[in-house]
């Protein structure tokens, strides 16, 4: 039987991209850059977010508790920024780790602006190779 290894968010690189933890000073460039637009929120579960109080209260997202996660090895939150601009455009995300069938969902958003760009199948291919290979 394959069992987890858990990592938690480490730092990955791509050719264009960077997949990091994220800090308190991301939240305005990816609600800027990414969950302020609603076509973003179409494509998932998740109830759009319309401004910044939105994040912290409803998604209570980048709040003390939510950044302490980082210290369980079992929390996969990358943010997704553009090497070449510095810019925050997106997150990847691990969740429900399922250890006794060794399963990781994914789920992602992207902000529109880098769509049909290959930016994400960029940023999951790392993600995927990551699970794999290391965890």
């Amino acid at each position: 039987m394959n069992t987890i290894k858990h990592r938690g968010t480490v730092r990955l690189e791509t050719g264009r991209l960077i997949l990091r933890r994220f800090t308190e000073d991301d939240l305005v460039p990816v609600f800027q850059n990414c969950w302020s637009d609603n076509e973003v929120w179409k494509w998932t579960n998740y109830k759009p977010m319309h401004c910044i109080e939105d994040v912290l209260t409803s998604a209570n997202m980048f709040t003390k508790k939510w950044l302490e996660a980082y210290d369980r090895p079992s929390r996969y939150s990358w943010a997704i920024q553009c090497k070449e601009s510095g810019e925050v455009i997106g997150r990847l995300f691990g969740m429900h780790p399922d250890d006794d069938i060794s399963q990781v969902e994914l789920a992602y958003e992207l902000g529109r602006r880098w769509w049909n760009q290959g930016i994400m199948t960029e940023a999951v291919k790392a993600g995927i190779d990551f699970f794999f290979r290391e965890v």
